[in-house]
């Protein structure tokens, strides 16, 4: 009978662990700013993964007197790589806002590299960062910010360059596929559908010469986790047709366009992410979006207020519930 007793309390504790205790993905921190990983809030989690977005061409156009090389990429992946920290790149436009794109594509930020220069830009990131070894080839290539939503093609030939650039480099790489967002025709819809979205990867998929069906797809599933639906990430998941799947960029919004400030919301939000993420086995990494609140003023999903010098923060309700999955 206590033998009984015993197993029946060992499954009862079992059942009240937290929930990253028996997930079947992990989780991990899109953050651009190198100071996060002087954070004791973020020590405290032993965080083994992060994401890093920059611009397609950073390595060459630091040579033409651009900083994000040397201001943000090199400490970045040196304290990443101190930490033992695998990162996660995400290569996307030209630096610069490209909200504009959608009115003027005039601008650098909005203009499509030519394949030859994402080749050489790529190859020379590579080899200036060995340790990198997590690539996107393009950010949430179906978003008009990206000259990449135009053109879909273009993103399925950047991704098969980056595949045949790191076999050339002898570089073992972990290359993401597509990287969408759950983009709705009408993001309001009460049953949105998804036409855009879906030519998008029709078109990207036939471009494509690797096989997408033996590898991992991206997703970000903003719309879903912040309106509390799946629609979106159902959607993306059967059209790409991958072995399995990233939530390369998600998270709970505090702040956003129709999104008054809320960070109860906000915490309801990133607890439906988690459980978004566990209604499919085929989800095997979540990177939450973002460290930092309060650094831009169009977007915010930081789970931690920023202080002045961005190395201490003070924790939001959202990091709490990320705190559960570490």
């Amino acid at each position: 009978m206590r033998f009984f007793k015993l197993l029946l309390l060992l499954v009862a504790l079992v059942a009240v662990l937290p929930a990253g205790a028996s997930a079947a993905f992990k989780v991990g921190i899109s953050e651009n700013n190198p100071p996060m990983f002087d954070d004791p809030n973020f020590k405290a989690l032993d965080v083994k993964q992060t994401r890093l977005v920059m611009a397609y061409n950073a390595v060459t156009k630091a040579n033409k007197g651009d900083d994000e090389l040397t201001s943000r990429i090199i400490p970045y992946l040196a304290k990443a790589q101190a930490a033992g920290i695998d990162v996660l790149i995400a290569i996307e436009h030209a630096r610069g806002a490209a909200e504009v794109c959608k009115s003027n594509r005039t601008l650098s930020q909005c203009k499509l590299p030519t394949d030859a220069d994402y080749e050489t830009n790529l190859r020379a990131f590579l080899q200036l960062f060995p340790q990198v070894k997590t690539i996107t080839p393009w950010n949430e290539g179906n978003h008009f910010t990206q000259p990449t939503s135009r053109n879909p093609k273009a993103a399925a030939r950047f991704t098969d360059i980056a595949v045949r650039v790191c076999k050339e480099l002898n570089r073992k790489c972990k290359i993401l596929f597509a990287d969408v967002l759950d983009q709705a025709d009408s993001a309001k819809a009460k049953k949105p559908k998804f036409k855009s979205t879906l030519r998008w990867i029709k078109t990207y998929k036939r471009a494509l010469k690797a096989k997408i069906k033996s590898g991992t797809c991206g997703i970000h599933n903003y719309s879903d986790v912040n309106r509390f639906r799946d629609t979106g990430t159902k959607t993306i998941i059967k059209a790409l047709g991958c072995k399995d799947y990233w939530f390369t960029e998600t998270g709970g919004i505090a702040k956003f366009g129709s999104f008054k400030f809320d960070l109860k919301r906000q915490l309801k939000a990133t607890k439906y992410m988690f459980k978004l993420a566990k209604k499919n086995k085929k989800v095997k990494n979540v990177f939450v979006y973002t460290w930092y609140g309060g650094v831009t003023p169009r977007f915010d999903a930081g789970i931690t207020e920023r202080s002045a010098d961005l190395t201490n923060s003070e924790p939001r309700p959202a990091y709490n519930e990320v705190k559960k999955y570490f």
